[in-house]
């Protein structure tokens, strides 16, 4: 529900007596032609405090679906781009009915104030296609170089969701120290 000041309020999810954080999964997506660029998109719902924001391409983390499904689903929901391959997931088959995911994920950033409590679980991915979208949440999904990516976060780090930013920012620590 809009509440006129640019907040959005929603029902948070209850178990017994206690608030629950939302799981969300997102990716840093390479884009696998070697542009060396990233793929964001901006947020679609002016009733959002983060519309027009960038963020990094996921959703929701359904119940039952492994991490590589649910990166897979969204970010070809909301963007059109096929991933090639998801980093830092590995499934281990217990027998014919359970199954774990261990996921190593670049950060794993948390909203401790706003209207959305989730924990957005970020994981390194690579994909390549033209970006597409539609009448979604999100819009103008394009692959940024990623030079323009880091020039963007020190000059005008406002232009990010906050989750994105913190994601964005661990990316690129985790990058200069493979480097060494």
């Amino acid at each position: 529900m809009f509440d006129g000041t640019n907040q959005v309020t929603v029902a948070v999810p209850v178990s017994g007596d206690e608030n629950v954080m939302v799981p969300v999964i997102r990716a840093v997506v390479e884009n696998s032609d070697g542009s060396d660029s990233i793929l964001l998109q901006r947020r679609s719902n002016p009733e959002e405090a983060v519309f027009g924001m960038y963020e990094l391409p996921g959703g929701r983390w359904r119940a039952g679906e492994s991490p590589d499904v649910a990166i897979s689903r969204e970010v070809h929901e909301e963007t059109g781009v096929l991933l090639s391959s998801v980093s830092g997931i590995e499934i281990d088959t217990l027998d014919s009915r359970r199954a774990i995911a261990t996921v190593m994920p670049i950060a794993v950033v948390a909203g401790v104030r706003g209207a959305f409590p989730a924990i957005h679980v970020v994981v390194a991915a690579s994909g390549t296609g033209a970006p597409e979208f539609g009448d979604g949440e999100a819009f103008d999904a394009r692959w940024w170089p990623t030079r323009s990516v880091r020039i963007e976060m020190i000059e005008r780090p406002a232009a990010f969701v906050p989750s994105t930013l913190a994601a964005l920012n661990a990316y690129f620590d985790s990058m200069e120290s493979e480097r060494g």
